[in-house]
């Protein structure tokens, strides 16, 4: 994987942490919006303006490290016209989804990028375009990948949450704490960080066979 914690990685990670986190918030929103609740976008989350979705410490954190996050998005299901459970559901799927098809395009852009710009693989502007998309890669797996695991606050816990019982809701309601807890031990000791490490090659192999297909 990349490394972060130097200093001159620093403008590649904030370039691909807003486009992650603007996009991610912005489908949630969008998505919501298209199945009756209104509430995100009321509070201008439906917006391609990074200042929209930025928490001050969930930016200050890429600054140390790999992990990062935004606002949260505001849902309310008694809004979605039809299958609340469901639609919570998608609308949580949509932003991890959303990063995920991020990944395919900014590779498709690293490896197309010489031929859009006219010159070759040894070219500077092009080597430097480079370091970025890689970052964009990277940071958009990541964010998709994270938002994908079933552990409160994240979307995967939503996304399950919508996808069960009743009853079996209220059991993951009481025992969001432990799995808050779960994720902040993840986000501070290294564990996290070497499970994203031995995640990665297998992430890049499907997406290459994705390109294959």
């Amino acid at each position: 994987m990349l490394a972060y914690y130097h200093l001159e990685t620093l403008l590649p990670r904030l370039f691909a942490f807003l486009i992650a986190i603007t996009l991610h918030d912005t489908a949630h929103a969008g998505v919501a919006w298209l199945l009756g609740d209104r509430t995100a976008r009321d509070n201008k989350r439906f917006s391609l303006n990074p200042l929209a979705h930025l928490d001050v410490l969930g930016l200050a954190m890429i600054v140390f490290g790999p992990y990062g996050w935004s606002k949260n998005i505001p849902v309310d299901p008694e809004r979605f016209a039809k299958h609340k459970k469901l639609s919570t559901s998608m609308v949580y799927l949509a932003g991890p989804v959303t990063n995920l098809v991020l990944v395919l395009f900014f590779w498709w852009l690293y490896f197309y990028l010489p031929a859009l710009l006219g010159g070759g693989t040894e070219s500077l502007v092009v080597e430097q375009w480079r370091v970025y998309l890689q970052y964009c890669v990277i940071v958009n797996l990541m964010v998709g990948l994270i938002h994908l695991l079933p552990l409160y606050p994240l979307d995967g816990w939503y996304i399950w949450r919508g996808l069960i019982s009743t009853p079996k809701q209220h059991w993951l309601d009481k025992h969001k704490i432990k799995a808050l807890i779960l994720v902040i031990v993840l986000m501070v000791t290294p564990i996290g960080q070497w499970a994203l490490s031995g995640l990665y090659p297998y992430a890049v192999q499907v997406i290459m066979h994705l390109y294959s297909l």
